[in-house]
């Protein structure tokens, strides 16, 4: 059950930069009934049906991109359902590390080049299925960026309140129990992220050097970049090719390009 069913949210409302304090001395001081969640970001208070997320001026994404946190939950939800029911199939990827370093590499000739991948997690969201074609689309622009991973990272979280009752804080919190499949869902894009990784790294052999979490570095020959394009291609992935210290033709897929 979504958060807005659990806490019976029908309506929500942000107040950009805006402080909490005035509404929640009005609250205690009518002895009302609500909830109080604090983040480094924001406060987002419930009362009479209505939450209002009042943002802080260190919110690191804009208030007017909070709608993608409501879809990629929601989005996770319905996922969530047809694993439940059997109409959706979904299986662990293989735990995998972050980052690989070839430490046999030999180093003593040619140079090194990397390629990496645009909006990974993002993307292998939408292949796996957790988030809807919609939700892929409507923020696939770089803006988006920090917003949508952070709504990723966050999916199946258990969430903390302060519980008022008659405009007394309660000793006990209320908590909202986040869903342990949900949660997989995160850890599922970012092994599956490594999992690509390492299948470019075994076409690579001998030439490749390292990843880091979804950029690859290998010898630069027209031969590797072909293996590496080639795989991303076929698995529907963005990317773009790194330039180190001297400038190096532009590479990048075209039907990519910025």
């Amino acid at each position: 059950m979504s958060k807005n069913k659990k806490l019976m949210i029908l309506e929500r409302e942000a107040k950009i930069h805006k402080s909490p304090k005035m509404l929640l001395d009005k609250l205690k001081r009518n002895k009302r009934d609500f909830l109080v969640r604090d983040t480094p970001f924001m406060t987002s208070l419930v009362y009479d049906g209505k939450e209002i997320i009042y943002t802080n001026k260190s919110m690191i994404f804009p208030p007017s991109q909070l709608w993608i946190f409501n879809n990629v939950r929601m989005d996770a939800e319905r996922f969530a359902k047809g694993v439940d029911e059997g109409t959706i199939k979904f299986e662990m990827p293989e735990k995998r590390q972050t980052n690989v370093t070839n430490i046999n590499y030999d180093d003593s000739y040619g140079t090194i080049t990397g390629t990496d991948v645009n909006s990974a997690y993002w993307t292998i969201a939408k292949h796996l299925g957790i988030i809807s074609e919609k939700t892929y689309t409507k923020a696939s622009d770089e803006f988006y960026k920090v917003t949508r991973l952070a709504a990723l990272a966050i999916l199946g979280r258990t969430m903390v309140f302060k519980e008022y009752k008659g405009g007394v804080l309660q000793k006990d919190p209320r908590l909202l129990e986040g869903s342990k499949s949900i949660r997989d869902f995160y850890r599922a894009i970012r092994y599956k992220c490594y999992e690509h990784m390492n299948n470019m790294a075994t076409l690579l052999g001998d030439d490749f050097d390292a990843y880091r979490t979804d950029c690859i570095y290998y010898r630069d020959t027209e031969e590797n970049r072909k293996k590496v394009y080639d795989y991303l291609d076929e698995h529907g992935f963005n990317y773009k090719q790194l330039v180190f210290e001297e400038e190096e033709p532009n590479l990048m897929n075209p039907d990519l390009s910025k």
